[in-house]
């Protein structure tokens, strides 16, 4: 479902989002459409859903010991939350294996034109003849179509960088393919992308680090976190009732 257009009242479109979105993280929509299994509408409706399947469970509950019912709703809450940290991890991953693959793909690139001192779409056919099945070789396939279509428009390479990567770094690199393309004679380019390509590499370990390290840390709490959140409303809950109790019995 995609979100609607409409006009204000100066005549500007504007994006109508919708109750699911605004009710998700600021980053969640980014993230699910990154991944490309649902789209956020779907996903927040099925989180709601087994979210509200603990609550439904703590109604019978509620009818017998009210305050213990409470466990449920923190049950609720942390799944809720649960799911959010599932996606991250899950576009976290995909992600890094993206930088990876363009990684290789740049340093596979330099080396063709440094050594071939081929054109740009000579280097782009080998390197799709050489390359297995994939999002690489099919986003390869797309761009020597457009290059053929559109020699001098830059789009293309843009297109390829946000389909195999999305970083900036990738779009910064296709952009000097680009101009290499557009001027074959100037050898500084190729060096200059051979810097870009070391420079990329060390970036992307230290962003692979980073992340290894980081999900590291996230595992435990991971795990502690519901059962934390469930404990400690079960913990309140009996506190209250002891108190109930307590202010019954001295009455």
């Amino acid at each position: 479902m995609k979100n609607k257009k409409k006009t204000d009242l100066d005549g500007q479109s504007m994006t109508v989002f919708s109750f699911w979105e605004k009710i998700a993280e600021s980053d969640l929509k980014k993230m699910v459409d990154y991944l490309n299994e649902t789209n956020v509408n779907s996903f927040q409706k099925q989180r709601m859903f087994k979210a509200g399947l603990f609550l439904l469970m703590g109604i019978p509950v509620f009818f017998l010991k009210p305050m213990i019912s409470l466990v449920f709703l923190g049950l609720a809450l942390a799944f809720y939350f649960y799911e959010y940290l599932r996606v991250k991890s899950k576009f976290n991953a995909a992600r890094f294996q993206k930088e990876l693959v363009f990684l290789e793909f740049s340093k596979e690139i330099y080396i063709y034109l440094l050594e071939n001192k081929t054109t740009i779409y000579s280097a782009f056919e080998k390197m799709k003849e050489r390359e297995k099945e994939g999002v690489l070789k099919d986003a390869l396939g797309d761009l020597l179509i457009d290059l053929h279509e559109r020699p001098d428009d830059v789009q293309p390479f843009i297109d390829f960088a946000n389909r195999t990567s999305g970083s900036d770094r990738s779009k910064l690199f296709m952009i000097t393919l680009f101009e290499y393309h557009q001027n074959s004679k100037d050898d500084s380019i190729i060096y200059q992308l051979g810097k870009m390509t070391s420079e990329q590499l060390f970036l992307v370990v230290d962003d692979i680090i980073e992340y290894k390290h980081g999900k590291f840390m996230n595992f435990p709490m991971k795990i502690t976190m519901p059962v934390v959140a469930v404990v400690l409303v079960f913990f309140i809950s009996l506190l209250v009732d002891s108190l109930k109790a307590i202010q019954f019995g001295g009455g």
